[in-house]
């Protein structure tokens, strides 16, 4: 992994990173792709403003072949209130985008931005929705049962999972990135 310190923000490139975007630079037709990557811009350029808004510090920013990962500095002890709205900051842009690119006839942005909201949605380890539901029960379970908190998060996440996955085998999805992004957010779901 290749670090590199700009101001008080560090950068991570992940050696997968590189080899991702060209595989599907190659694979998928140039618009998509180009939405796609505008799409998780937009979606972590959210998260660095409502960082802003509510007076927290970015850490880092990681790329992989997962995609851009912004973290915050101090996490750990920034208000439940502030982390929500930093969390829901990203999904939400790609929801309103979504919604004004179709407004315009613009299907394919559109889409790029809903799917990515979408997806960070879901509660899985290194989504928005995986570290909202964490902060959500960490409130709730931190003084009577913390050692509950990581094994709710990922019986929530398993759970979604096979729902995810019934939900394809019955829609007859045949995609193979949708079932390599569920294999992968399964298997890496901490």
């Amino acid at each position: 992994m290749l670090a590199i310190t700009l101001r008080d923000i560090t950068l991570l490139l992940d050696f997968t990173a590189p080899a991702w975007l060209a595989w599907l630079s190659v694979r998928l037709p140039h618009g998509v792709f180009m939405q796609t990557l505008a799409a998780c811009l937009l979606h972590e350029c959210a998260h660095l403003l409502a960082m802003r808004l509510v007076h927290q510090k970015p850490q880092s920013l990681r790329v992989s072949a997962a995609g851009l990962c912004l973290r915050m500095r101090g996490a750990a002890v920034c208000p439940t209130k502030a982390l929500c709205a930093v969390l829901l900051a990203g999904p939400c842009m790609n929801f309103l985008a979504a919604a004004a690119f179709y407004a315009v006839g613009r299907e394919g942005a559109a889409g790029a931005n809903l799917s990515l909201g979408l997806l960070n949605l879901l509660p899985f380890s290194g989504t928005d929705g995986g570290a909202l539901l964490a902060e959500l029960l960490s409130q709730r379970l931190m003084h009577s049962r913390p050692e509950r908190i990581a094994p709710t998060v990922r019986a929530v996440s398993s759970c979604t999972a096979l729902l995810l996955a019934a939900v394809f085998l019955s829609a007859q999805v045949r995609s193979l990135s949708l079932w390599g992004m569920l294999l992968y957010l399964t298997v890496t779901n901490g």
